[in-house]
């Protein structure tokens, strides 16, 4: 569900995990190709990852799966699951961890679940019209060219480097592999997704990531940037998202855990973050600088 904070886990028994495993219903796994739907990029829900840890309590699943409504998802495959699943998630919600500091949190689930499962077959069906832009790697004349291309493979291609980086690490196109968070590396991580400017001792994210060396650039209309990139930051009541604007001019971005990508949670293109889709994040804070070389992101 989130895309800069981890994500909301809980630990399962034998007993449970056997009792989802139960539930879990899926066919064979084969490789994704264009016409496979695609794993779900988008921000808000997005589906159950399911993570075997230690010795696998089912030999022949993969350790890590993500289902998405129905698909699931392992190591490039893909293949059509039963639905449902979502019914084990509020069956076992109070053993879900990191979400003290959001109330009515079970709420905000179902409305995004809802969210999601209306918008699926939109932003398939989008995805499949827009697909051709995946392949426009070489750019003869940049936009923007100071910027970073999209350069989606080298996020995309490893299961652990997609796992292990987040929308922060893709906005400032740096991979740490630890899920990076603004102001951590500074000792000024945010204590709040409330507003883009709070009053001390709160810190805001834009705070934190000013403090890791990022500028803000509220007045930069969307407009290429130098040195460096632009990236545009925004919030909702329990999270925060980055977005990145490419050596094309157009935007890409990498909701959590989820591979990057270039279109936005219709399936659409991205030529102004302030305008696209973006799910629950519906605060547009600021955009910002980002000077390569001059930032701190531990």
């Amino acid at each position: 569900m989130f895309s800069g904070r981890p994500d909301p886990s809980m630990m399962l028994d034998d007993a449970t995990a056997k009792n989802l495993f139960k539930k879990l219903s899926f066919g064979s796994l084969k490789r994704q190709t264009e016409k496979t739907a695609p794993l779900p990029s988008v921000l808000g829900y997005r589906g159950l990852v399911i993570e075997q840890e230690g010795k696998r309590l089912i030999a022949d699943m993969p350790q890590r799966l993500h289902y998405a409504h129905d698909m699931v998802y392992a190591d490039g495959k893909a293949a059509k699951a039963e639905e449902g699943l979502e019914s084990f998630l509020f069956d076992n919600f109070k053993k879900l961890r990191n979400v003290k500091d959001l109330p009515d949190f079970r709420r905000t689930t179902e409305v995004q679940l809802k969210e999601y499962l209306d918008k699926r077959k939109l932003y398939i069906d989008n995805y499949l019209k827009n697909i051709d832009i995946f392949r426009d790697d070489i750019i003869l004349r940049p936009v923007c060219p100071c910027a970073p291309a999209p350069d989606l493979a080298a996020w995309n291609t490893d299961p652990d480097v997609t796992w292990d980086n987040n929308c922060y690490n893709y906005g400032t196109n740096y991979r740490s592999d630890s899920f990076a968070q603004p102001g951590e590396a500074t000792g000024q991580i945010y204590t709040t997704f409330s507003a883009c400017d709070v009053a001390a001792p709160a810190i805001s994210v834009k705070k934190g990531a000013v403090s890791d060396g990022l500028v803000d650039k509220p007045n930069q209309d969307n407009k290429c940037i130098s040195p460096g990139h632009l990236t545009a930051l925004v919030l909702h009541s329990g999270d925060y998202h980055w977005y990145r604007k490419g050596s094309n001019g157009r935007w890409s971005h990498k909701p959590g855990h989820t591979p990057a990508t270039l279109l936005d949670n219709s399936g659409n293109i991205i030529t102004d973050p302030r305008t696209c889709d973006r799910g629950p994040y519906i605060n547009f804070c600021t955009f910002m600088q980002v000077i390569h070389g001059r930032f701190i992101i531990t």
